[in-house]
């Protein structure tokens, strides 16, 4: 029987061998393998950007976390008015002091208000809104409550501004007829 031969066999093997020879260095002598010029795949670079990703994501999912418990927070808070555990300007000031470090939201948020120049007045308005929300599924205490949040409103309006405040503004931007 003939023997048949496979020349290109022989040089995938070859290559095989050095390519798993060359990944063993640089993963048991990494220093090594750089130093004599084995690290043909730029491992350094690619761990390195390996490790900034990583960094990256990392301080993404930190920073959805703090947001995440800002609005919990920012709930619980918005909730305490409606037992009246709390009153309208206290809560205001409060949640101003929670999105301090949250830039984006007061820009949120005198987009969504532009007539508000007071950012107590607009964390007020922001604190109504989320009240609004939290009542969705109670209607009747939730005009009831709303109400009583917007005469608060109005009166803080006067006191910190000096200027009366127009008809109230939903969360959705609309003027409210509460």
């Amino acid at each position: 029987m003939a023997t048949i031969r496979r020349p290109g066999a022989a040089s995938a093997a070859v290559l095989v061998g050095l390519s798993i020879s060359m990944v063993a260095a640089h993963a048991l002598a990494p220093k090594w393998s750089r130093s004599v010029g084995l690290d043909v795949w730029n491992f350094a670079t690619a761990e390195a950007e390996q490790q900034r990703v990583t960094d990256e994501r990392d301080d993404i999912v930190a920073k959805g976390e703090e947001s995440a418990r800002r609005r919990v927070l920012a709930d619980q808070f918005a909730a305490r008015l409606v037992t009246r555990d709390a009153d309208l300007a206290t809560t205001a000031v409060v949640m101003a002091d929670l999105f301090r470090d949250a830039p984006g939201s007061r820009a949120t948020l005198e987009t969504m208000h532009p007539a508000l120049r007071d950012p107590r007045l607009l964390y007020a308005r922001h604190t109504i809104n989320r009240v609004e929300r939290l009542m969705v599924d109670d209607p009747a205490q939730r005009e009831a409550v709303l109400a009583r949040l917007e005469a608060e409103y109005r009166e803080l309006a006067q006191v910190w501004t000096g200027e009366p405040q127009s008809q109230p503004v939903s969360s959705t931007g609309e003027t409210a007829s509460h």
